[in-house]
């Protein structure tokens, strides 16, 4: 691995860890992936970010579906105010397909969203869903999709995880930048 390769996946892992009010949340860090995608973390872990060529969750055959509207967190920063989407959370053999598609988004900004523990009606989701409560705070423990709007201010996104995460409640979204931030959260 390069250095630069290395300096960014750890950036990637830094944000993902701080991330939603994790440890050291008050910095500011920022992913630094293009559009999610696998990011390489130190020690030859395969840190799966989203891919927005994955088959969609609504797309998956035979899965086990839950999906909700997103609505918008009093702790939304400014210009969020017309975020809107839906979420789509798919269990199935394979384990856990997880989409968002989200609009009225600032353009070409960078996000970050998690699978939560908590509806969003506890703690705005509460804290990340694990897989292992005491694993690492990344996937593939966690299940966290990198993205970013588009200049209209769309953004797309799947992400796909081995295991069933039936514990899931909600996913929320934040800037990638400002973690504590948190602008929407959708009930799965």
């Amino acid at each position: 691995m390069t250095h630069r390769k290395a300096f960014a996946a750890g950036l990637v892992a830094c944000a993902a860890l701080s991330a939603c009010g994790g440890e050291d949340s008050s910095q500011d860090h920022s992913t630094h992936m293009q559009h999610g995608g696998d990011a390489q973390a130190g020690g030859g872990m395969e840190m799966n970010m989203g891919d927005p060529n994955a088959t969609a969750a609504k797309d998956v055959q035979g899965a086990q579906l839950r999906s909700n509207a997103f609505a918008l967190l009093p702790t939304r920063p400014p210009g969020t105010d017309q975020a809107a989407g839906t979420a789509w959370l798919a269990i199935h053999p394979g384990g856990t397909t997880v989409t968002l598609e989200m609009t009225g988004l600032p353009p070409n900004s960078k996000y970050m969203a998690h699978v939560h523990a908590k509806p969003c009606a506890e703690e705005a989701g509460g804290d990340h869903l694990k897989f292992d409560p005491a694993g690492p705070e990344m996937p593939p423990n966690e299940i966290h999709l990198a993205f970013s709007a588009d200049a209209s201010g769309r953004g797309f996104m799947t992400a796909e995880n081995d295991k069933p995460a039936e514990a899931a409640k909600s996913l929320v979204v934040h800037p990638a930048e400002f973690t504590d931030n948190r602008i929407a959260c959708a009930d799965l």
